[in-house]
């Protein structure tokens, strides 16, 4: 006989669904025409076979919302919960508000200072967010799910390529291949971490294993 489900899916988990359909609508992948919903199912579907609960999976299909549409924290709050609006927030690095700020600041800028404060005002500070998080923080798992799929995503890229293509897999990205190396190479280090579960420990080793095909040590 089989087990039952650890959780079955709600009308607030359908609600989630809609929200992220509505919210990312007119949203792409990088460098594709892939809508980017796509990302949002996939990130869901690592938390949930990780053993991530119904909050979590809302969670994963919510987690770019506040820093890629104009939905603030008190509306999410409103229309998901406290639990899953935290699960967000926990995974947001900047609010889509100061991302439009940070667009006109930049217009005059080089690209190396963009690329500094990339690094220095939104990369490194999520990092140290990640590296304090406890093994029990709900956000935690969806962070991972969705840098494990990013990370992924990348690798599939590459394999794609010829040694001498594979810049133009790293010419999507805002910085280049330097800096995404010390932003997964931090990463892998931050999610590094004792007391995970059982899936949530595999969905780790699918993260050391990507960053480490693509920054070989």
């Amino acid at each position: 006989m089989s087990a039952s489900p650890s959780w079955k899916p709600t009308k607030s988990f359908y609600k989630a669904v809609r929200i992220a359909g509505k919210g990312h609508e007119n949203e792409t992948r990088k460098g594709s025409n892939i809508p980017y919903l796509g990302h949002l199912l996939g990130v869901a579907s690592m938390v949930i076979e990780a053993g991530g609960s119904k909050d979590q999976a809302m969670g994963a299909l919510l987690h770019d919302l506040l820093e890629d549409t104009p939905t603030k924290r008190p509306k999410l709050k409103l229309l998901v919960g406290k639990k899953v609006t935290e699960i967000v927030w926990g995974c947001t690095d900047t609010t889509f508000k100061r991302k439009q700020q940070i667009k006109c600041e930049q217009e005059d800028w080089s690209k190396e200072r963009k690329d500094t404060f990339w690094w220095e005002e939104r990369k490194l500070p999520y990092i140290q967010k990640i590296t304090s998080k406890k093994v029990d923080d709900p956000a935690l798992l969806v962070s991972l799910a969705d840098k494990t799929y990013n990370a992924e995503n990348t690798v599939a890229d590459l394999r794609l390529c010829s040694a001498e293509e594979q810049h133009t897999v790293w010419a999507k990205f805002n910085v280049g291949y330097d800096y995404q190396r010390q932003w997964y190479r931090g990463l892998l280090e931050a999610f590094r971490k004792d007391g995970y579960e059982p899936g949530m420990q595999a969905l780790f080793h699918r993260f050391e294993k990507a960053v480490n095909e693509m920054f070989p040590q």
